[in-house]
């Protein structure tokens, strides 16, 4: 049986709850790739908010970010990404770098369940 919201149709409504105290913020500069906390073992997704355009890579506790080769995250809008599935259980992406596109700013990251 599902815990999801229900809509008035009595149809489970799928959304992802905020994991408790699993909200990170990591500051980051045009210069430098800054990388955030490492995400719990059972996440497969995240939301995504930066205050500034930037630049992303999801990976593991090495990965970095490019601006120039890495994906775009504009500011302001808030983004679900995933981080992979129950399947194939590894630690290949339980982090997020980020780079400014042009100016410094801060990502927020909340871990979703």
């Amino acid at each position: 049986m599902s815990k999801q919201p229900r809509d008035d149709g009595n149809a489970a409504i799928p959304v992802l709850g905020f994991r408790p105290n699993k909200g990170h913020q990591v500051p980051f500069t045009v210069g430098a790739s800054n990388t955030s906390p490492q995400f719990s073992d059972s996440i497969r997704v995240v939301t995504l908010f930066s205050t500034q355009d930037a630049f992303i890579e999801t990976g593991d506790s090495t990965v970095t970010a490019s601006n120039v080769t890495s994906h775009f995250l504009p500011a302001d809008i808030p983004y679900d990404i995933s981080l992979g599935d129950d399947v194939v259980a590894t630690e290949n992406d339980k982090f997020v770098a980020v780079i400014g596109s042009t100016s410094s700013g801060k990502l927020f990251i909340s871990e979703r369940e």
